[in-house]
């Protein structure tokens, strides 16, 4: 749902391109975390849940701030296939949210100390790129219209 690639083609030209930069960068942010996160919840560390917790208001928030067009505003309009995305976002962000708050209260384990392989830190790095690549071209995209 990237802006400029084939579900989000809105147009967000008029809105300021540091406010746009910063909101591309929270989200590509926020949607990296979620995948590292699968790892995370697997190996069962306790702040993992909470980090999901906070993901799934974060999600949430930013779907049905868009959803009831409160951020970003557009000149044209939600795409169908965006629209159907965000909602079923939210539906899904919902039991998100109570399942890691469920899981927070009913633990009972301290965490152990996490090590990570080299190759671990190459994904990272790989990711930052790819991360760094998906800001700039949203942000262009958000901005010129296409």
């Amino acid at each position: 749902m990237i802006p400029g690639g084939f579900i989000e083609s809105r147009d967000f030209s008029h809105i300021n391109s540091m406010i746009l930069a910063i909101f591309n960068i929270f989200l590509t942010i926020l949607g990296l975390i979620s995948l590292f996160l699968v790892y995370f919840i697997n190996k069962n560390f306790k702040w993992s849940f909470k980090a999901a917790y906070l993901c799934g208001i974060s999600y949430f928030t930013v779907y049905i701030i868009d959803l009831f067009k409160i951020f970003p505003k557009s000149p044209t309009p939600m795409p169908e296939l965006l629209y159907i995305l965000e909602i079923v976002g939210c539906v899904i962000s919902i039991p998100l949210i109570f399942y890691s708050m469920k899981i927070i209260k009913e633990w009972k384990n301290d965490d152990s100390k996490m090590t990570f392989s080299k190759g671990f830190y190459g994904l990272i790095a790989i990711a930052v790129i790819i991360g760094l690549c998906i800001i700039i071209f949203a942000t262009n995209a958000a901005m010129t219209g296409k």
